[in-house]
């Protein structure tokens, strides 16, 4: 009996001071080994810049009180058939929303998962297939490979008319990666310059390959004078190589964000991408208030180790969309953070203005940059939400 009152006293008191409001727990699933984990760092630290700033602030503010918010990770190494694994693993450990997984074919892959599981998902997978799944669980703070595609091929078209006065002679060599983002990309190249009637080459390349020398030459015999590119970390500068060592100078040549991150470009000489193009979503050159903020904050943290770069800026962007929903959703309960994200409108974000559509996007702005002495600087960016009927 003395145990039996001891424990109610014990009890009334918890229920008097108030139980603590619970950790908010975002997992992250991300290549932390393998060929892809310097971008799986840049995101997870990137994603910790915006925990901390709002646990600084407080945490996130619901009626029950302010909730701290917690990051766990699984390591996917960029694996299409891991990511069941890691996702299932996080929200077993109480992950109330997913960020990533890295690449669209893994997204992809998802799409039983996120239905079974009824846990939404952020990240950057820029394939135009994903919205095709007509998943509501698996959202993409990035804009789609469509999308780039009609900046970039733009750009490519208005830099060689600038150049020689008229689109009379040019032919744009399309070199991607065979997996999904690098395809579908290309086919929404094609796409892009049918309507435009301008002629191009296409090949694809396996996206780790060490040598690209072969691919390049094809696409020289084949008359290309400018190029597009969509590919990954470990190509790309590949690719860079191969074309400054077959003679190609000051021609135009635009490429994905890859181009943009800082462990790509360190893996290359200046003069083999002086003057390139790319869609970037972040540089940490760019002055403007929201950008160098970030790089500010990043720096003060990880002190140069890792450089902040587009990953980083994206995950901060992707964190930025689950909090925001967990507060206009006043709930820990991931169906309704899911419905506030589907309810996003104008949000503010490192990397543009969010705007849910019925399915999957959420950013149709990108910046534009130009590589200097191995630095992309910002020209300025483009925003096609009005396009899109936002």
């Amino acid at each position: 009996m003395k145990r039996f009152l001891v424990a109610s006293l014990i009890c009334l008191v918890a229920m008097s001071a108030g139980a603590a409001p619970k950790d908010i727990v975002l997992g992250l699933t991300i290549p932390v080994t393998g060929p892809q984990a310097a971008g799986g760092l840049e995101a997870l630290s990137g994603t910790q810049i915006a925990v901390d700033e709002i646990n600084k602030a407080g945490g996130v503010k619901l009626s029950d009180g302010f909730h701290k918010v917690k990051i766990i990770y699984e390591d996917d190494r960029g694996d299409t058939t891991l990511c069941d694994t890691t996702v299932r693993r996080l929200v077993a450990n109480g992950a109330i929303a997913i960020l990533g997984p890295y690449f669209s074919g893994q997204t992809l892959a998802l799409d039983a998962t996120m239905r079974e599981l009824k846990v939404p998902l952020v990240n950057s997978a820029t394939s135009i297939k994903i919205p095709k799944l007509e998943n509501p669980w698996i959202w993409r703070c990035r804009c789609d490979d469509g999308i780039n595609v009609l900046i970039l091929g733009k750009a490519v078209m208005n830099d060689y008319k600038a150049k020689n006065g008229s689109l009379a002679g040019l032919k744009v060599g399309i070199l991607c990666a065979n997996d999904e983002t690098g395809t579908s990309a290309a086919n929404s190249y094609k796409d892009y310059f049918d309507k435009n009637n301008v002629k191009y080459y296409a090949d694809t390349h396996n996206k780790d390959e060490t040598d690209l020398t072969a691919y390049v030459q094809k696409a020289i015999a084949a008359g290309c004078n400018a190029w597009v590119s969509s590919t990954h970390d470990i190509a790309a500068p590949t690719l860079a190589k191969a074309m400054y060592q077959l003679g190609l100078r000051n021609q135009i040549v635009y490429m994905n964000p890859i181009l943009a991150q800082t462990q790509v470009l360190n893996l290359m000489q200046p003069e083999w991408v002086e003057g390139w193009g790319c869609a970037s979503d972040y540089a940490a050159s760019d002055t403007r208030p929201l950008s160098a903020a970030f790089t500010k904050a990043f720096n003060a943290k990880f002190k140069g180790n890792p450089i902040p770069d587009v990953q980083a800026a994206l995950y901060y962007s992707h964190a930025t969309v689950i909090l925001n929903a967990i507060k206009d959703a006043d709930s820990l309960d991931s169906p309704k953070i899911r419905d506030a994200i589907a309810k996003t409108k104008g949000l503010q974000t490192l990397v543009g203005k969010a705007y849910a559509s019925k399915y999957t996007n959420l950013i149709y702005e990108i910046s534009v940059a130009k590589i200097r002495n191995l630095v992309p600087t910002i020209s300025g960016s483009v925003s096609m939400a009005d396009d899109f009927g936002f």
